[in-house]
C-alpha cells in the first residue's frame, strides 16, 4: 500500500515556511545556521546535490592497520604477530622520535631491530606503513636491507615508506635546507631495488595535532605533497604518480571527517592531473585523531574512535590506523590493542561498509562540505605556493600562526562550553576505570608552536586541581 498517498507532498518551500512561523521574524540563518572551524555555513536543511564520485581505486576492504610501537622490538614482534593473528591486515611501524610515536615508539631504526621487529611475520601478505621522523631515510634503508635478504620481490609489496622531512622538520621547529636532495637520493637508492612506493608522505597528521582545521591540514599537506614531487622529477610517470601517500587526521565530527577525506582525494587528483599524471594510484592513510583524546574517562574514546573511522572507511581511507583508547594514559596494552583492532573489524566485516563505493556522494550536506573544504584548501594553498612554498611558508612562522589562532579559537568555544567533552568537561564518572596499559614510561614529547596538543588536557589538569 502506499502509505503516504494521503498526505499532501513535502517540499522545502513548505517546510520554510512553518520553520518561519516558529521562528516569528527571527532570522532563520542567525538561528538555524552553524558554522565549521573553517568557517563553512552549515544549513539545517539539504537537498539532494550534484553528484561527485570520490572512491578507493579498487572496490575492495580499507587496511586495518595496526600500530607496532613497543620499545622493546622482541616484544613488538610478539604483538604484531598477535595483532596480524587476530584481524589486522597492516602493521604501522612507528619509532621512537616519530611525530606518531606519543612517547614510545621502536629504538634505533637499524637492520638489527628490523630483523628482530619482523621476524616470523609474512611481509609480502600485509600492508606495511612506516613512520620514523627524523630518521625515516634511516629506517627506509634498514627496511630495504632486511627486505634483500628475504625471497620477496619489492616490486610486488604493498609499502609505505613514510618519509616525511617537511612535516618532521616543522614539529621540531627546524626543516633541512637540503631535504629535497637528501630526499631524491633515499628514493633513488630504493628505486634501484625495485621499489614501487609510496616513498613519501605528505602528512597532515603534524598540522592537526597542533590544532589546525580541516582546510588547513589539507592545505598544509597539499603543499607538502607538492613539494616532494617536485623533488621526484627525476622519476618517471607511472613511478611518479604513486611516489607521495597522503595521510590525514580522522577526528569524531563524522560529517567534516568524511567530507574532508574525499576532498584530499579530488585535491590531490587536481595535483596530479595538473603535473601530466593518472591518478589511478593515489593513496590515502589515515589516523584517528590524537588531539580527541581523553585521560579521564578513558573509555569515550572508543566511541570517538568509532565515528572517525566510521567517516575514515565512508570517506575512501585505503588504511587506516587506530590510536588505541588509553594511548592517552599510557603504552596500551592487550586489550587496548584488540579494542582498536576490533573497532576496524566490526564495521568492516559486519556492518560491510566497504561494499558501498562512496555513500555520500549525493548527499546534499556532505557535497557542501566537500566542496567547501576543497574552495579553501586550495585558496590556502596557491598563499602557500605564493610564498614560495610550505618550507617558506613555516620557516616565516605564517603556518604556525594561522594553526595557533584555530587552536585558541577551538579551545575558547570549549572554556564557554559551546563544545563539550564527554566525561571530562560533562558528565564525568563518579570512580575512573583502571587504566589499560603497559608499565612502561612515556618518553618526553615533543615541545614548540607546533607540538602536538589534546584538546581534553588543561580541563583535565583544572580538573584535578580543583
Amino acid at each position: 500500500m502506499p502509505l503516504a498517498s494521503e498526505f499532501p507532498a513535502a517540499n522545502e518551500n513548505a517546510w520554510r515556511k512553518r520553520v518561519d512561523a516558529v521562528l516569528k521574524g527571527a532570522g532563520f540563518e542567525k538561528r538555524l545556521f552553524s558554522r565549521s572551524m573553517d568557517g563553512i555555513a552549515i544549513a539545517p536543511l539539504y537537498t539532494g546535490g550534484d553528484s561527485t564520485a570520490v572512491r578507493r581505486p579498487e572496490q575492495t576492504p580499507w587496511t586495518v592497520m595496526q600500530r607496532v610501537d613497543h620499545p622493546d622490538a622482541a616484544k613488538a614482534n610478539a604483538q604484531a604477530l598477535d595483532d596480524l593473528n587476530h584481524g589486522a591486515t597492516g602493521l604501522h611501524l612507528v619509532f621512537a622520535d616519530a611525530p606518531g610515536a606519543r612517547g614510545f615508539g621502536l629504538e634505533t631504526p637499524d637492520r638489527k631491530t628490523i630483523a628482530r621487529l619482523l621476524n616470523g611475520i609474512r611481509v609480502d601478505a600485509i600492508d606495511l606503513r612506516l613512520e620514523a621522523g627524523r630518521h625515516g631515510d634511516v629506517a627506509a634503508n634498514a627496511v630495504a636491507q632486511w627486505i634483500a635478504t628475504q625471497p620477496i620481490d619489492p616490486e610486488r609489496l604493498s609499502l609505505s615508506f613514510g618519509i616525511d622531512p617537511i612535516g618532521n622538520g616543522a614539529l621540531h621547529g627546524e626543516i633541512d635546507p637540503d631535504y629535497a636532495s637528501h630526499l631524491r637520493q633515499s628514493v633513488t637508492a630504493l628505486h634501484a631495488r625495485h621499489f614501487a612506493g609510496p616513498f613519501a608522505d605528505a602528512s597532515g597528521v603534524v598540522w592537526h595535532d597542533a590544532g589546525a582545521s580541516g582546510a588547513q591540514e589539507l592545505a598544509f599537506m597539499l603543499a607538502s605533497g607538492v613539494a616532494y614531487l617536485r623533488a621526484f622529477d627525476h622519476l618517471g610517470d607511472a613511478q611518479l604518480k604513486r611516489a607521495v601517500a597522503l595521510t590525514l587526521s580522522a577526528g569524531q565530527d563524522m560529517f567534516v571527517t568524511l567530507a574532508k577525506f574525499r576532498a584530499a582525494r579530488l585535491l590531490w587528483a587536481r595535483v596530479l592531473t595538473a603535473s601530466g599524471l593518472a591518478t589511478d594510484a593515489i593513496t590515502v592513510q589515515a589516523e584517528t585523531s590524537w588531539r580527541m583524546m581523553a585521560v579521564r574517562d578513558p573509555h569515550t574514546n572508543i566511541l570517538r574512535i568509532t565515528a572517525a573511522v566510521f567517516a575514515a572507511a565512508l570517506g575512501g581511507a585505503d588504511r587506516i590506523t587506530v590510536l588505541p583508547f588509553s594511548l592517552a594514559q599510557g603504552l596500551p596494552d592487550e586489550f587496548a590493542r584488540r579494542i582498536a583492532r576490533n573497532t576496524q573489524t566490526v564495521l568492516q566485516e559486519e556492518s560491510q561498509l566497504w561494499r558501498v563505493s562512496d555513500p555520500a556522494s549525493g548527499s546534499g550536506y556532505v557535497e557542501h562540505l566537500t566542496a567547501s573544504l576543497c574552495d579553501k584548501a586550495w585558496a590556502l594553498f596557491q598563499d602557500i605556493e605564493k610564498q614560495g612554498g610550505i618550507v617558506a611558508a613555516v620557516v616565516s612562522g605564517h603556518v604556525g600562526q594561522q594553526i595557533a589562532a584555530k587552536r585558541q579559537e577551538r579551545i575558547a568555544r570549549i572554556e564557554s562550553k559551546a563544545e563539550t567533552i564527554i566525561g571530562v568537561t560533562a558528565y564525568k564518572p563518579s570512580k575512573e576505570a583502571a587504566p589499560s596499559i603497559e608499565d612502561v614510561p612515556r618518553s618526553a614529547m615533543a615541545k614548540g608552536p607546533l607540538a602536538a596538543i589534546r584538546f581534553a588536557e588543561s580541563f583535565e589538569t583544572a580538573g584535578a586541581a580543583a
